[in-house]
């Protein structure tokens, strides 16, 4: 870091350096399982039942995070951080987007809601 720098970077900077020491740290688990999801990490599959979901990397990503804290409250700044990184400077709605796309694909075929809203708060996965 040169001198001078502004303390949002030198924030940035660290923060980074933080999650990339956690994730290498964190033990993988390679397959993850909620209610009839089924989330494979090592061939980036998603099965809701038979049904073999189409996601793209971000919706991918966000189910990871929320299968990884199931029944745990989280909250748009926490999916953020961790599926977008400290960096992203965009409007917190975008989770919002993301999390419909991902409930449309997840209860397709009359399957039941698992991404459940936490109206004033976030979201949280958990079966009806």
């Amino acid at each position: 870091l040169v001198k001078p720098f502004e303390l949002p970077e030198l924030l940035a900077r660290i923060r980074a350096l933080l999650r990339r020491s956690r994730v290498a740290t964190a033990p993988r688990v390679v397959t993850l399982d909620f209610e009839d999801l089924h989330l494979d990490a090592t061939s980036r599959e998603v099965r809701r039942g038979d049904l073999l979901l189409q996601l793209t990397p971000r919706e991918f990503s966000l189910l990871e995070y929320f299968m990884r804290h199931p029944r745990q409250v989280l909250t748009r700044e926490q999916i953020l951080e961790s599926v977008w990184g400290y960096d992203h400077e965009g409007s917190s709605n975008v989770v919002d987007v993301f999390v419909r796309q991902l409930r449309d694909k997840t209860e397709a075929a009359g399957a039941s809601r698992l991404l459940q809203t936490v109206r004033g708060v976030g979201y949280v996965l958990k079966a009806e």
